[in-house]
C-alpha cells in the first residue's frame, strides 16, 4: 500500500531535472513568443489618451449641477450642433462619426463601444467631469477643445434666454408689488445677477485645457512580460509532455 501511494506521488526533483533537462526548448520557446511580442508591438497602432476636463461653475439658479451636466452631455452628442461647429471650423479633421455614440446595426440603433470613439464623457470625480479623447495629434485635442467650449458658449446663452423669460414671467405675474416677499425677491435678484455675470462672460462650464496625451495601450512591458510567461509556459508543458509520453512508451520491463 505504502508503495503504490509513493509511486502515485510526484516527484519533484525528477520533475526540475525534466524541465532542466529541456531547458533548451523552453528558452526557444521563450524567444519565439517574446518574438511575437515584439512584432505584436511593432505593427500595432498605439493608442494616446488625453482628457478636457470641465467643471460646472457658473449654474443659473433654476437649475442643479446634474441638470448642466446632462445638457452638456446632450449638446455633445448632437449632430446639428456639431454641424454649427463645424460649419464655423471648416479645416477641422474631425467628424461628426468619430464622436457619435451610436451606430445603426441591421436597422437597429445600438451603443458604440467607447473604444471606437474619438471622444467619450466620463465622470471621475464628483464634481469634475471629462472629455476623454483618444488621439496623440495635438491639432485633434486642440479642436475637441474648441468644439466643448462652442457648447459651453450655446448653453450659457441658452440659459441667459430662460433667465431673461423668468423674469418676465415674473414681472407679469408680480405687477402688485405688495405681492413681493423675500422668497420671490430673492429669486428675481439671484436671476438678474446670473444674467448679469454670463453677459460678463462668465460660462456656465469652466474647461481645462487638455492634458499631454499619454499611451494606454499597447503597453509595451506587460506584452513583453505575457510573451516571457506564455513561451515558458508552453515550452514547459511541451516538455513534460513530452517526458510523459516517453515514459509510457517505454516498454515494460520483464519481471
Amino acid at each position: 500500500m505504502n508503495q503504490i501511494s509513493h509511486d502515485d506521488e510526484i516527484d519533484l526533483f525528477e520533475l526540475m531535472q525534466t524541465i532542466w533537462d529541456g531547458k533548451w526548448l523552453i528558452t526557444g520557446s521563450i524567444a519565439t513568443f517574446l518574438a511575437v511580442a515584439v512584432g505584436f508591438l511593432a505593427v500595432t497602432q498605439p493608442v494616446y489618451e488625453s482628457k478636457l476636463s470641465y467643471v460646472a461653475s457658473t449654474i443659473p439658479p433654476f437649475y442643479d449641477k446634474g441638470k448642466v451636466s446632462a445638457d452638456f452631455q446632450k449638446l455633445f452628442f448632437s449632430q446639428s450642433v456639431f454641424d454649427n461647429w463645424k460649419n464655423d471650423n471648416p479645416s477641422s479633421q474631425i467628424v461628426f462619426d468619430d464622436i457619435r455614440d451610436t451606430e445603426v446595426v441591421d436597422g437597429y440603433v445600438v451603443t458604440k463601444d467607447e473604444e471606437a470613439l474619438l471622444a467619450t464623457l466620463s465622470i471621475e470625480k464628483e464634481n469634475e467631469s471629462f472629455v476623454v479623447v483618444r488621439s496623440n495629434h495635438l491639432s485633434t485635442l486642440n479642436d475637441v477643445y474648441g468644439y466643448a467650449d462652442h457648447i459651453n458658449v450655446a448653453l450659457s446663452s441658452d440659459y441667459v434666454s430662460r433667465a431673461k423669460a423668468e423674469l418676465t414671467i415674473i414681472e407679469t405675474r408680480l405687477k402688485d408689488l405688495s405681492l413681493l416677499n423675500d422668497n420671490v425677491i430673492g429669486n428675481i435678484l439671484s436671476i438678474d445677477r446670473y444674467i448679469v455675470s454670463v453677459e460678463k462672460g462668465e460660462k456656465v462650464f469652466l474647461i481645462r485645457r487638455p492634458t499631454i496625451p499619454e499611451k494606454v495601450s499597447p503597453k509595451p512591458a506587460m506584452v513583453l512580460v505575457l510573451g516571457v510567461m506564455l513561451g515558458g509556459l508552453i515550452g514547459a508543458l511541451f516538455v513534460l509532455g513530452r517526458n510523459i509520453f516517453r515514459i509510457r512508451n517505454q516498454p515494460t520491463a520483464s519481471a
